[in-house]
């Protein structure tokens, strides 16, 4: 059993403990609270997401636009 200070009020609370007893913040022994841990899991996710969204869209973009142009032109001319 190790004890560390609250990351909001300074209280020492075991680093196993889900609240602070005095100030009830959560996960107490980390630096950040679960929420900011969350948000950034999230962010990282989001960017990530985008980033591939993005990089499929100009790969198909690349590689069907001529086949769609060139049955296009073939349809037109017919």
């Amino acid at each position: 059993m190790s004890l560390v200070p609250c990351r909001a009020c300074g209280h020492s609370v075991d680093t196993s403990a889900l609240a602070c007893p005095q100030c009830g913040a959560t996960d107490p022994a980390h630096k950040l609270s679960r929420q900011q841990r969350n948000a950034i899991s999230l962010t990282i996710q989001l960017i990530i997401g985008v980033a591939l969204l993005v990089g499929g869209g100009a790969y198909l973009w690349r590689e069907f636009a001529p086949v769609i142009k060139a049955a296009i032109v073939k349809t037109g001319n017919s």
